[in-house]
């Protein structure tokens, strides 16, 4: 979303407050955007990690 900032602020960067939505500046326009979600490992998640590594994990060659 861009965003138009009031006078005597010419810009801003990162996060202002903690409500999900930081600043930036692209091709000299201010951006508003949210903040990605943070990776969450689930259940599900760490099962298939450890079927991945018991089934590929093994000695190292070289």
């Amino acid at each position: 979303m861009k965003v138009e900032l009031i006078i005597p602020i010419e810009r801003l960067r990162g996060k202002l407050r903690q409500d999900g939505y930081y600043f930036r500046q692209y091709r000299g326009q201010q951006i508003v955007q949210k903040c990605p979600t943070k990776w969450k490992d689930t259940p599900a998640r760490k099962a298939a990690r450890e079927k991945f590594v018991a089934k590929y994990a093994g000695k190292r060659k070289g």
